[in-house]
């Protein structure tokens, strides 16, 4: 298998892309995976933000409503100020009252928090995925 190497190939950062159109594309300055139709055609699909996660790092939606990350505490030595790096900008306007995280597939959910009021029985917490239209 060979990786071909496109210049200017992501969408989002126009730097180079290393994959192959079987598979798919990886830049590494975003740290997102593309298919062969993004790099052709310059566009990414704005409802699928696709993140390839790294251990050891916390990913979250920060005050933009951007996808940012930071290390992960391990031990006493690890604890201090954080630089937070900014993954993917999307802008999410947050509304109040609801939580903003990113779920396993890359996508950013939101749920209604709980503020010291009981749910009642047979309610669930709605989760929804936010996609920017």
């Amino acid at each position: 298998m060979s990786l071909e190497k496109v210049k200017r190939g992501c969408p989002l950062c126009k730097r180079m892309v290393i994959g192959d159109p079987e598979h798919k594309y990886f830049c590494k300055p975003c740290n997102i995976l593309f298919d062969d139709t993004d790099i052709r055609t310059s566009k990414v699909s704005k409802n699928k933000p696709r993140i390839v996660r790294e251990k050891g790092f916390l990913y979250f939606v920060d005050k933009q409503g951007d996808i940012s990350r930071v290390k992960m505490a391990r031990s006493r030595s690890d604890k201090g100020p954080k630089i937070h790096q900014k993954v993917l900008k999307v802008g999410v306007k947050k509304e109040k009252g609801n939580l903003y995280y990113v779920d396993k597939d890359g996508y950013i959910a939101k749920s209604p928090m709980k503020r010291g009021k009981k749910t009642p029985k047979g309610k669930d917490v709605v989760v929804q995925r936010v996609v920017k239209g």
